[in-house]
């Protein structure tokens, strides 16, 4: 099996394609596709101090704080028209958007350098430090 990512949006003409907002939210949404995340949950997102966010999602409360990714990295949002039946057979994803930073969310304790999400970050700059030039 073999995996192609195709992107046929050109950085220049679709640059806020590429400037996405992006939450990271503990938990899982039995859903699949678009959220109305403008209208519903970030009005009501308060900035606490510089690095701290606070908000609810189903009434729940959520701490919050912004990661963004190491200078020259982004992450990218891909999408698949079709998937195949079989599992070995190759899949083709399209490139449909991106960001540069993203919120971090805990519902049960405040954000802090010992979530997964922000220690996978520091791993960049570790493998960069030892298999970079």
């Amino acid at each position: 099996m073999s995996i192609q990512v195709e992107n046929n949006l050109k950085d220049t003409e679709d640059k806020q394609i590429f400037e996405q907002k992006a939450h990271y939210i503990p938990c899982k949404i039995e859903a699949d596709g678009a959220a109305n995340v403008d209208k519903y949950f970030e009005p009501y997102v308060t900035e606490t101090s510089e690095s701290e966010l606070t908000g609810t999602f189903r009434g729940h409360p959520l701490d919050g704080s912004k990661v963004t990714f190491p200078e020259g990295y982004r992450a990218i949002v891909v999408t698949e028209a079709k998937r195949p039946l079989g599992e070995d057979a190759d899949r083709r994803f399209q490139v449909v958007g991106g960001f540069k930073e993203f919120v971090n969310w805990n519902w049960d304790k405040k954000t802090s350098k010992n979530d997964s999400i922000v220690k996978a970050m520091d791993w960049i700059d570790i493998a960069d430090a030892i298999h970079g030039d």
